[in-house]
């Protein structure tokens, strides 16, 4: 008996610290695809990733701070902007199909950062503390660095 109460309390334990998160971190997903790193698509992902977690930024601080709101709304007009220039140059799309590739990937990657979030914020009252979320946006800060 008290073996099976120790196991409970164990996996209990083990099934509150276990989180399922819906993408792997830029860093993470750039050192699986280190070989294609000079190829577009990848490119262009970890480019739209930035993209969406800046809008997701824009979400959560818009009510509170809307100075810190702006910054991330200029932060992500540019790499909108850039991620579009992207796929024009190097797959010759034209303006509109440029955006709208950019536009649709970004808003299915903000669906995984809002449930993420969410699911951040209600274990331990941060949205971007400790996990993905957090650890892109320091990767896209020093992208923007780079790229101003």
């Amino acid at each position: 008996m008290k073996k099976l109460l120790v196991v409970l309390l164990l996996s209990i334990f083990y099934s509150n610290n276990v989180v399922a998160q819906s993408m792997i971190s830029i860093n993470e997903f750039i050192k699986k695809n280190s070989e294609g790193s000079k190829d577009v698509i990848v490119q262009t992902y970890v480019v739209k990733r930035c993209t969406a977690a800046y809008l997701y930024m824009i979400t959560i601080t818009k009510d509170r701070d809307a100075k810190t709101a702006e910054s991330f709304r200029i932060a992500y007009d540019k790499l909108f902007q850039f991620a579009a220039q992207i796929l024009m140059k190097d797959l010759n799309l034209d303006v509109d199909a440029a955006g709208n590739n950019v536009l649709t990937d970004v808003d299915n990657m903000m669906k995984y950062y809002i449930k993420d979030g969410q699911d951040s914020f209600a274990r331990t009252g941060t949205y971007v503390m400790d996990n993905y979320i957090g650890d892109d946006l320091r990767f896209c800060k020093k992208m923007m660095n780079r790229l101003e």
